[in-house]
This record gives C-alpha cells, structure tokens and sequence, in this order.
C-alpha cells in the first residue's frame, strides 16, 4: 500500500494528473546513462563482490563514501555492502578515496586507503587528465574501444585539443582541481597496469551538469579496456544500495497496480519549483522542448518536498501558486505546515502492509503494533473514501479492503518470484513466519 502508488491510482480514476519523471537520487545519470551504455545503470547489478574481492587489484572509490550510503536502506536490508567493504579494508589491495570531503569512510578504511580530495565539482577535470595522460603513454586500449564503443575518435580530438585548441593534459588538470600533476600521472600509470575497478557515487551528479561526470567515468573505464572483466571495470550502485554486487536475487515484491493515467504530462522532480512559477513556459528535457503545466491543485503524499528539493527559499514561493496544496502526513512537518490540508496518515506502526524493496533481498509481513493514534487512517481508507465521494468507489477497490488486496497482490506476485527462481510460501505461513530471505542464486 505504497501511499505514492495509491495517490497514482486515485488521480488516474478521477481523471489523470500530472506526475514526474526520475528521482532526486540520480536524476542526472538517468537522463544520460541510457545513452551512454544502454540502461541507467545506477539501479542496476553490478560485478558481484567475490569477483571484486578475488581479481580486482585497484579499488577507487569516486564522490562515494558507502559507510554511510549503506545504512540507507530501501525497505528490509542486512546493509550487506558494508560487510564487504570490510573485507576489501582487510584485503591488501590498493584502494583510493576520491573525494573533497574526509568521509566516515576514509576513517573507516584508515591507513589502508589513499585519499585524493579534488576541489568540488571538478572531478571531469580530474579524469580528463587522466585520460590525457592515458594516450600521451599509448596506455589506452585501442581493440576494446574499436570493438565496443563509438564515438570515440570524437572524443579524443577533445581530449588532445585538436578540436577546441586546448589539450587536456595532467598539468591543464591540475590548474582546475588542485590535484597535482605528477599525481595525476600516477593515477593513470597505476589504473592502467592493474585490474581497476572504479566505483563512483552518486553524490556527484547532483549538481548542474552532473550528467558530464558519469559520462566521463564510463569514457575513462573504456579506455582503460576493463569493462566486463572480472574484478574490473565500474559501477555506479556499490556504494549506495545494497543490491549492487550482492551475492541474491533481485525482486520487486507485490505491487498493487496505478492504473492509467489519461493526462500525458510529467516533468522531471526537480523541475517542481520551475514547474509552479512559470506555467506555460518552455524547458528543455532529454532532447525535447516541453511545456509546463498551469498547476492549480497539488496533492501530495508517501513523500516530502521540503526534505529533499533543491532551493527551500524558491520552493516556499513556488509552494505558495497553486489554489490548493493536500498532503498526507504523520508528522508536523515544513510540508504540512505549508499545505493548506493536511490528512493524518498512519504510520507503518499503525497498520497491516508487505515490506519488500527490489534492492534488499527480504519480505516482511508488517503486522499492526498499535491502533491509529488520533483521527490517523490508512493511505488506503482515505483514497477510498474519497474514490467513494466522487464515484468510483468501486474500481478503486475492486471489492477488496486493504487486507484483501495484501493477500490478493502477495499471490499475483508468486509466479513473478519462480520466474526469478524464488519459491515464495503460502500467504498464511509468510504472514506467520513474519520474515523470509529470497534463496540466493
């Protein structure tokens, strides 16, 4: 009963709304990856981590500090990343820490790791010079980058300044992120005589022009000819979900369906403030020249925006257009207080649902602990009321109360699971045994 879903699933019924493209966590990378190496990559299976253990020989950790990112966990998680940065920190390879700021991680990983702190946001630079000095050796792998990538001779007329008159050298680098030349050499000299696996994070893309730095990384490993090897290569998920590397299985779990939405807009999630303050006006997006939407009701709910979007100022302004602001809510918080309803939500204390995020490995049965405090209801019993008052009570519901749709949605969800070679228990034993682990591949 996911309160996003149920929202998607209420305004499609009453007449379609307009939603939103991406999210804040890697919302440049989606928009690029696709087109760099056919997916967005982020969220997605990485080189699993006994490989990394047993062949890689260099470990670089790019705008990532995972000692932290770990602990985030999307639903159930055993943060099983963490237990393998442990044993990388007792390993003996050769790990790196590219980062402006000491992160809890280089003192996790202490003597055992080299830190390099590049000025923000200049980490293109830095990898240019890298790059450079990659084919001022002849380092870089010709044979993988005619057999596996184009565009590439593109970029190198960039890269040697054929094409705008400035060569990208070591010292060119240097001037821009403070990381000395001679270093820089080194860098290259190093990731290219041993088995390199760059893992960046994703902290690095958040900013205007954030798309150049995963480009730019996923430019650099292919020069250096390691993509797809064991042990070598990148990837972008290591250091933030706990899927990326893990030795299990992913599965979305059951998923109560949106319906249709009738009205075709959306706009990116960042684009939320630009989106209110200049209705009507053009933007451009993922190639195309789209128009913003004249927003007069804002409903919101199983998220806030004042926690996680850029400019609160320009947002408190933007928040202030539409007629009418709705939000659910379990706490008092700069959303609510801002809103003009506020709909008291329970909290996962408070009522019955199924636990399960694709990126952890677990499902669990999410029993009530207590009643609803105060005039607190369900996500679902508001939609449904609401559904009720404007007519389609019924095929918001499909006659089933939350409960039913727990069971309904768990056992639609059993063929997907042996699909993806997880035998998933009847409703009563899961919903008995409270916990289950999806059997590892």
């Amino acid at each position: 009963h996911k309160a996003a879903t149920l929202l998607q699933r209420y305004m499609s019924l009453a007449g379609g709304y307009t939603g939103h493209l991406g999210d804040y966590s890697t919302g440049a990378a989606q928009a690029i990856m696709p087109y760099v190496v056919g997916g967005n990559e982020v969220y997605q299976q990485q080189t699993s981590w006994p490989l990394v253990l047993e062949h890689s020989e260099v470990v670089v950790l790019w705008s990532a500090n995972p000692l932290n990112t770990l602990k985030i966990a999307w639903n159930a998680s055993d943060e099983q990343g963490i237990p393998w940065f442990d044993r990388l920190r007792q390993s003996g390879k050769r790990l790196i820490c590219i980062d402006p700021m000491r992160s809890e991680t280089v003192d996790f990983f202490g003597d055992s790791m080299e830190w390099i702190a590049p000025h923000m946001g200049t980490d293109v630079a830095l990898m240019l010079g890298i790059a450079h000095t990659l084919v001022e050796n002849d380092w870089q792998d010709d044979a993988f980058l005619t057999r596996c990538t184009s565009g590439y001779d593109i970029f190198a007329r960039y890269l040697t300044g054929e094409s705008d008159g400035v060569a990208k050298t070591a010292e060119w680098a240097a001037a821009i992120c403070g990381v000395k030349a001679d270093k820089i050499r080194e860098l290259a000299q190093l990731f290219h005589e041993n088995t390199t696996m760059l893992m960046a994070g994703w902290g690095m893309q958040r900013q205007q022009y954030g798309e150049q730095k995963h480009w730019m990384l996923v430019t650099l490993a292919a020069m250096l000819g390691q993509i797809g090897t064991p042990g070598g290569g990148l990837g972008f998920g290591y250091t933030c979900t706990n899927l990326a590397g893990a030795v299990r299985k992913a599965f979305s779990g059951p998923r109560l369906p949106a319906g249709e939405n009738a009205v075709d807009s959306v706009i990116p999630v960042a684009r939320l403030s630009d989106m209110l303050l200049h209705p009507g006006e053009t933007y451009e997006f993922d190639g195309q020249l789209l128009h913003y939407p004249d927003i007069r009701l804002v409903y919101w709910a199983g998220g806030n925006a004042f926690h996680h979007h850029q400019d609160i100022n320009r947002l408190c302004e933007a928040w202030r257009r539409p007629e009418t602001v709705v939000v659910h809510e379990q706490y008092w918080t700069a959303q609510a207080k801002f809103s003009d309803i506020v709909l008291p939500a329970t909290t996962s204390l408070e009522r019955e649902d199924i636990g399960s995020g694709g990126h952890d490995g677990f499902m669990i049965a999410m029993s009530a602990q207590i009643p609803p405090v105060g005039e607190a209801r369900d996500d679902y019993a508001i939609f449904l009321d609401l559904a009720g008052r404007l007519g389609f009570g019924e095929q918001f519901s499909e006659g089933r109360d939350a409960g039913q749709w727990l069971r309904h949605l768990y056992e639609e969800s059993r063929p997907r699971a042996q699909e993806e070679g997880i035998a998933l228990p009847s409703f009563e034993d899961f919903w008995q045994q409270g916990v289950l682990e999806y059997s590892a591949p």
